[in-house]
């Protein structure tokens, strides 16, 4: 297991994930991440999983949600943080899934992912602008 999975499982245990959601989104068994957190708990390296989150509060930005009854329950306050949530937890995502893509960025030979996007190209906006106005490398006269 390598220190990057290992860091994953601190943060995801840390969320309250169970072993089995865990172990399916880095794709590995389930009885891995079990013994690795059992071990890691002895060892003083892991603390058990708490739940500390309201569950009326933005998991983003930490704003009161206001719940609607006989609705399903909000998690995230507006769209942009729902985006950005997910933008910086990738790794949450099943690696199985048909939606995540694997690019690789012409502008900095970088490898990247996108999630719901075949079509994209670029790794950032400003691949795409270095792209498509400084043609010979990035130009740094502004």
């Amino acid at each position: 297991m390598t220190e990057e999975e290992k860091t994953k499982i601190h943060n995801m245990v840390g969320m309250g994930y169970s072993y089995k959601q865990i172990a399916s989104s880095l794709s590995i068994p389930s009885g891995t991440v079990k013994s690795y957190c059992y071990r890691a708990t002895k060892r003083g390296l892991l603390k058990p999983p708490t739940k500390t989150e309201d569950p009326s509060l933005c998991k983003q930005c930490g704003q009161p949600l206001i719940q609607t009854p006989k609705r399903k329950k909000k998690i995230f306050c507006s769209n942009e943080c729902r985006q950005s949530w997910w933008n910086a937890h990738l790794y949450l995502i099943k690696q199985s899934s048909k939606s995540l893509y694997q690019f690789v960025c012409p502008t900095c030979n970088k490898t990247f992912f996108a999630y719901g996007n075949k079509g994209r190209k670029f790794c950032s906006h400003k691949c795409y602008i270095t792209s498509r106005y400084y043609r010979h490398g990035v130009s740094d006269d502004k």
